[in-house]
């Protein structure tokens, strides 16, 4: 039997694929780590039937049959570079012509993908999650999404209890030769009324602001649970988005373990088969009356920083899945403390 061949696919700088890399070779894995960057300048994709069957990647030196792959771990690529001496109209014809071909060839694999992309680009859809998760039983918090300011203006006049604004998609804006910055969670103060014009400019989420005892980060790498119990409220920096700034702690407020009740574990695994999610970052607020509210899913979070934190064994977890490889089901959960 050979050795189960792992492919990750990510950018040059991402510290989190590290360890696992490191624990996939300590259990006989051949690991290909390239990015999509790398094409078509650098590495090539070939598929035929002529003389035969086979569908290929090439970067450097090596050859990797793609229908050998024991599983694909799609993390955080960039985009394919297609040099700077090729015009604007022949890059996008390129681009469409690239996404075509290797989407399929990708898709065509029989290998465990964690995730592929399209599960990640149907699962990071906010507005569905929310949607999705009520379906499944969960409370959300009660949410508005609009570009109409005057949908703004109608529910603050309307409601009595605090709003927060949540950006979609991390709140990540990355101006030119400046460090990415980040529009957290926050709560709506009397400001916006000076400032609602602007919610014209593209959709916005406003989100009833729900009492908090703590929070809950659950990392799921296959059928392992892996629930981080955060203590937002003790500090004034991480009340309203536990993101923020910890101050003069060096790391956040982390609580003691607790597991998730069975009701929650049987939602998100319904949840995450809706969303043929492999690996999921998924967050919870957990109220003084002890129910866990869903607030959203991250198909592609990030997870190496509790393993630092806590000492939790994340990485040796995903790498045994990847070598195990699939077809990938659902089962039983098995909940990992710390």
């Amino acid at each position: 039997m050979t050795d189960p061949t792992v492919l990750v696919v990510t950018q040059d700088f991402d510290p989190t694929v590290d360890p696992v890399i490191q624990a996939l070779g300590e259990r006989g894995a051949q690991v290909v780590r390239v990015d999509l960057s790398y094409f078509p300048r650098r590495m090539s994709f070939t598929t035929s039937d002529f003389r035969g069957e086979r569908r290929q990647l090439r970067h450097r030196d090596r050859v990797v049959d793609l229908d050998a792959l024991s599983a694909v771990w799609y993390r955080r690529p960039t985009g394919f570079d297609f040099g700077p001496e090729m015009g604007e109209p022949e890059r996008q014809f390129a681009r469409k012509e690239a996404m075509q071909a290797i989407g399929g060839i990708m898709r065509a694999t029989g290998c465990l993908w964690v995730n592929r992309p399209d599960v990640d680009a149907i699962g990071d859809l906010k507005p569905y999650q929310l949607q999705l998760a009520k379906r499944l039983g969960f409370r959300v918090p009660r949410t508005l999404l609009t570009n109409d300011p005057a949908e703004v203006r109608e529910l603050l006049e309307a409601e009595d209890e605090p709003i927060v604004y949540k950006s979609q998609t991390g709140g990540v804006i990355h101006y030119p030769g400046a460090f990415p910055g980040g529009l957290l969670t926050t709560v709506v103060g009397d400001e916006i009324h000076e400032h609602l014009d602007r919610v014209g400019h593209t959709m916005c989420m406003f989100q009833e602001y729900v009492e908090k005892a703590y929070e809950v980060r659950l990392t799921v790498i296959g059928n392992t649970y892996f629930p981080v119990v955060i203590n937002s409220q003790e500090m004034d920096t991480t009340k309203v988005d536990w993101r923020g700034e910890a101050g003069e702690h060096s790391v956040l407020p982390y609580g003691d373990y607790r597991p998730l009740p069975d009701d929650v574990v049987k939602k998100t695994q319904a949840l995450l088969s809706e969303l043929n999610a492999v690996y999921a970052a998924v967050d919870f607020i957990v109220t003084p009356e002890g129910e866990h509210i869903f607030l959203e899913v991250n198909p592609a979070g990030q997870f190496m920083w509790m393993k630092y934190d806590l000492d939790l064994p994340l990485h040796e977890h995903m790498a045994d899945l990847l070598v195990r490889g699939g077809p990938f089901a659902r089962g039983e959960v098995t909940q990992v403390g710390y």
